[in-house]
């Protein structure tokens, strides 16, 4: 009878701490949003004036194809040539921007290679083409083994390339070439509130990236998840990998990415370097790109 009480107490207080630790995500998720819309408003402002951003939620009937084509003012940039290679940290926001689709590799919980690394690719974004968040919003269903791996243990990394693209084939680049740019992004993968703000973010920025996914089935039950960004590892040349901290990640010295990388940094003054022209020059945005 002892033995059956410790057992539920012990139960009981395990449930209330994996509440509070949901709770806790979920807060800490919200304000982590809300500390970018206050950095992108205050930036909006300093380069163009006071502009308000509102994210309104839609009524339930809105929920079509239309409401997701994008209006004069949010049209997509073309894809034009990346930044160079000494900037690592706009180099990994391009490459998340560009790419609408990621490798994602998680702990598989399937019987026959249970613990085993599982790579799956899913649709995303981390905003609209040429001016991205440089969070990478997934559209997930519980149906799919991902998504089920996520719910057991939801570390996980993503693999996006401009191999994706056609940049590297008209280049002649083989996709595994160092200069066919690639980024690793490794974290926790977590679903966003439904009745959020950020949620009408991911909602919006996706479907006018992917609106032909805008209808699937409604008993397949998909929901948007990000991911908490640990690590950011970006190769783009010769010499090894180059590590980028978080916060110079998300927080560039722009908002618009793309019209800043071709403005700024003309690709035909640094692609042609060999691996012997190669030397590291420091990070604009990080003083120290280390190296393995």
């Amino acid at each position: 009878m002892i033995l059956r009480f410790a057992i539920f107490v012990a139960f009981l207080i395990l449930t209330i701490e994996a509440k509070k630790h949901q709770q806790f995500s979920e807060d800490e998720q919200w304000q982590e949003f809300e500390e970018f819309l206050k950095w992108k408003k205050a930036k909006e402002m300093r380069e163009n004036g006071p502009r308000e951003i509102k994210y309104e939620k839609p009524r339930h009937h809105e929920y079509h194809h239309d409401m997701y084509k994008s209006s004069e003012k949010d049209q997509q940039l073309p894809i034009e040539n990346p930044p160079p290679i000494d900037q690592a940290a706009l180099m990994a926001r391009y490459i998340v921007n560009q790419a609408d689709w990621v490798s994602v590799a998680t702990l598989s919980t399937r019987r026959d290679v249970e613990s085993f690394p599982a790579v799956n690719l899913i649709s995303y974004t981390d905003g609209l083409l040429g001016n991205g968040s440089g969070v990478p919003y997934l559209y997930l269903t519980p149906l799919d083994f991902t998504a089920q791996d996520l719910a057991k243990d939801n570390r996980a990394s993503l693999l996006m390339t401009l191999a994706q693209g056609e940049y590297c084939k008209n280049k002649q680049w083989d996709p595994m070439d160092p200069r066919c740019a690639r980024i690793l992004l490794s974290g926790k993968i977590k679903p966003l509130k439904n009745e959020s703000a950020e949620n009408e973010f991911a909602k919006k920025v996706f479907f006018t990236r992917h609106p032909k996914l805008v209808n699937m089935p409604a008993n397949h039950h998909f929901y948007f998840a990000k991911l908490k960004i640990i690590s950011i590892v970006v190769l783009d040349t010769f010499g090894g990998p180059k590590y980028v901290s978080v916060k110079d990640y998300l927080y560039p010295p722009t908002t618009n990415i793309t019209e800043e990388f071709n403005k700024h940094f003309p690709l035909e003054l640094h692609e042609g370097r060999s691996q012997q022209e190669y030397n590291p020059i420091s990070n604009m945005l990080h003083p120290v790109i280390q190296r393995v």
